[in-house]
């Protein structure tokens, strides 16, 4: 299914000496992929194997993406991905070609990237926020979200000013925008005054360990392991922006002294300060399988989050027949659908909605409801939808397209 196809040309094809229809491929090549043509696609993979805290959200949809590719690829199409860590083997799928890029930190990585793309003649590179700024290789960029436009407060100086530069040229530069969701996507043609041609929306999925408790064992296990009964379980990097003192306020006025505040997730900027005053149970960064059992036994899951471009957390917990409450934040409602409970994240209304769904009549139906919202978002629908971003041709940089700065 994935079997590399030597399609395109090389660095060195272009230049002199080029027979006419020899010189007719290789700028049907540099103007990127056309429909019904088999497309070869390099992913940028340098983030699967050691995502930095604040980054597990957006290394886990590449991961899903790679995957996805594979599942979804037709019989000539081929999926590479760029690595940078040796550990991000045994996370790949094996079906697809790994190439090594020894640079390590991104000005260096995207300077590697041009020469590996040639040399393994891909036809489209895939990157999160900043694409190679030389190289003749057409580029996705992925913008999980522009808070760093809509929100600078929450990032540091040095992020700020990074993102505020690279994003923008990367998004100008590439020949795809893809957004992850499409309240993102919006968001994203919105502020950077995009061709809205030019933007996709690629959804991931759950992964599979994320199902209902099969057993109903889930709760002893997490008893055993975190000493976990009755909980509110919040996951995601501790930062800010996920909102997590306004949980903690909320448990409060809740008022339930066997119902405790559970948090999975690394403190990114300002956590640890959140977590000393969440008094809560921080469990700190965990397996698949741990989480997954911790969703099954929730009580209720909360995110309560100030903004997301998607909202992952939300999926994992439906997929798994949790009670789910979320925020009516960013992507948000788009994801939870009529599978959760939505609220403003405020501590008084987070409270009431929780207080809502820890009815047991209610947490009944929202667990179904949950499972049945999780099972649209799945593999095939998210390699079917990059694949759409990733080959149609004629994508020609629109005029209109140029960013704000900001």
């Amino acid at each position: 299914m994935c079997g590399a196809r030597p399609w395109g040309c090389r660095g060195d094809d272009w230049g002199k000496g080029l027979s006419p229809s020899r010189r007719r491929e290789c700028t049907a090549r540099r103007r990127g992929p056309v429909p019904g043509v088999p497309v070869r696609v390099a992913v940028d993979a340098h983030a699967v194997a050691q995502p930095t805290p604040g980054d597990a959200g957006n290394a886990r949809w590449i991961k899903n993406l790679i995957h996805a590719l594979v599942a979804t690829a037709g019989p000539d199409d081929s999926v590479l991905a760029m690595i940078a860590h040796d550990q991000a083997r045994e996370r790949i799928d094996p079906a697809v070609h790994l190439v090594e890029v020894t640079d390590r930190n991104v000005p260096r990585l995207l300077r590697g990237a041009p020469r590996v793309m040639e040399r393994a003649r891909a036809d489209i590179g895939v990157f999160n926020y900043v694409v190679p700024f030389r190289g003749r290789t057409p580029s996705a960029v992925v913008v999980h979200d522009a808070a760093f436009v809509s929100n600078p407060g929450w990032f540091s100086r040095r992020d700020r000013e990074m993102l505020g530069r690279l994003v923008p040229r990367a998004i100008n530069k590439a020949d795809v925008v893809i957004g992850v969701s499409h309240a993102e996507a919006a968001e994203i043609t919105e502020i950077f005054r995009l061709d809205p041609a030019k933007v996709h929306v690629v959804r991931t999925y759950p992964a599979p360990v994320f199902t209902p408790d099969p057993v109903g064992d889930a709760p002893s296990r997490v008893f055993a392991r975190f000493g976990l009964k009755r909980y509110v379980l919040a996951v995601g990097d501790i930062h800010p922006r996920k909102n997590i003192g306004a949980l903690a306020q909320a448990m409060a006025l809740i008022g339930e002294r066997d119902l405790e505040l559970a948090l999975v997730g690394r403190p990114a900027l300002g956590g640890e300060q959140i977590v000393r005053g969440a008094k809560a149970h921080w469990l700190g960064h965990i397996t698949d399988e741990q989480l997954a059992d911790l969703y099954r036994a929730a009580a209720v899951v909360c995110v309560p989050s100030l903004y997301e471009g998607f909202g992952l957390p939300i999926l994992e917990a439906m997929a798994c027949g949790a009670p789910v409450v979320a925020s009516n934040r960013g992507a948000m409602p788009e994801i939870a659908g009529e599978g959760a409970l939505t609220t403003d994240p405020t501590p008084n209304a987070l409270a009431l909605v929780i207080r809502e769904a820890l009815d047991p009549t209610q947490a009944e139906r929202l667990g179904a409801a949950g499972v049945a919202q999780a099972a649209g978002f799945s593999e095939s629908v998210m390699g079917e939808a990059a694949w759409r971003a990733l080959k149609p041709g004629g994508r020609a940089r629109a005029a209109a397209s140029v960013p704000l700065s900001p």
